[in-house]
């Protein structure tokens, strides 16, 4: 089982990108002189909480997998003083709205950019050990990191691709002979490899390979970050299209807990790096799918917004109250399976 370390590194990552997002609601809306009441993060118990001078509530709740910022009034149908939310002008609204996916395009940029720019990128995968997996088929038969494959059952074998098909062809039960050069001798081990995750059908014997990366200059990995964030999107486009259409099923969807395993697991394989990587996924994640005309998130609040510019007449606050409260309920009842697989697939992994 992956190590706690990660796990608790994953949520705290998964917390901080929704902090982004709130955040990127809170500032904006100061900017723009809209007034916050509160500001909180995480659900359930309550940990701590503070009123500044200003009149805002800071909360940190007990999970932190949520977050919310309460502007003035807002869910009031009348305004007497002038300061409440939907009093302000719609560009106003529609910029403070937009802000919470904004910075999660720009928390992913910085991600990107600080992994081009400080950690490098890989541009070549060796055919030697970076890391074993504790408790893995590797681990068991004896490989250490650094040690450079050489012959896969006999064979001379020069990539780390060349390993990864011999361990895939194994049948289930089967074994492969590896030898590797180390300290200048060579050692051949007897491996079994086997499924390691629930998710993933192929054999694996526990290993990463070494990467040779190359670090740009400053301009470059800005450009590359904004480049690689905008593809992203387009893939998740491309994705969400395929849903729709019955082109692609929704077999890979994961909910939080899904989420936090994958980073934990990606975390323990490659470092900083995985880290990295993933936080800029998922904030692009989060981003994209706030931006949908989806009851409840950002992009149907923007939805309401546009239609209520070009009608120069906000719509009945407690109609639009409940459309967004309904179709937060049915967005709730079908990610249902996603959840319960998720939690599911947390029992397999700790039983």
């Amino acid at each position: 089982m992956t190590n706690t370390f990660y796990w608790i590194a994953a949520a705290l990552l998964l917390g901080i990108l929704i902090m982004a997002h709130e955040l990127g609601h809170f500032w904006f809306a100061r900017w723009v002189g809209i007034k916050v009441m509160s500001f909180g993060i995480g659900f359930g118990p309550k940990l701590w909480s503070h009123t500044a001078r200003n009149g805002i509530t800071y909360v940190i709740r007990l999970l932190p997998l949520g977050g919310y910022c309460r502007y003035y009034g807002e869910d009031e149908a009348v305004d007497r003083e002038g300061d409440a939310f939907y009093s302000q002008p719609v560009w106003k609204r529609a910029l403070s709205t937009f802000a919470g996916p904004l910075m999660n395009f720009a928390a992913a940029i910085l991600a990107l950019f600080i992994l081009y720019a400080c950690l490098g990128m890989p541009t070549a995968t060796l055919p030697s050990i970076g890391r074993v997996k504790p408790n893995s088929p590797a681990s068991e038969a004896g490989l250490r990191p650094g040690d450079e494959f050489t012959l896969v059952n006999g064979e001379p074998v020069n990539t780390a691709e060349g390993v990864r098909e011999a361990v895939m062809s194994v049948e289930p039960g089967g074994s492969v002979e590896l030898t590797v050069s180390r300290g200048g001798e060579f050692v051949t081990v007897i491996v079994s490899p086997r499924q390691l995750t629930p998710e993933s059908d192929a054999p694996q014997i526990g290993v990463s390979f070494e990467q040779a990366y190359t670090r740009y200059d400053v301009a470059s990995s800005l450009k590359y970050s904004v480049m690689s964030t905008g593809y992203t999107i387009s893939s998740m486009a491309d994705f969400l299209r395929g849903l729709i259409t019955g082109a692609q099923g929704a077999g890979g969807l994961i909910g939080p807990f899904g989420t936090i395993r994958e980073v934990a697991g990606e975390t323990e394989d490659s470092g900083v790096r995985g880290y990295l990587s993933m936080a800029a996924l998922i904030s692009i994640n989060l981003g994209f799918i706030n931006l949908l005309p989806i009851p409840g998130l950002d992009g149907s609040r923007l939805l309401f917004l546009l239609v209520e510019k070009i009608r120069r007449k906000r719509m009945d606050p407690n109609k639009e109250g409940i459309v967004h409260l309904v179709g937060l309920a049915l967005l709730l009842l079908l990610m249902l399976p996603i959840y319960i697989k998720d939690i599911m697939s947390l029992f397999r992994l700790m039983g």
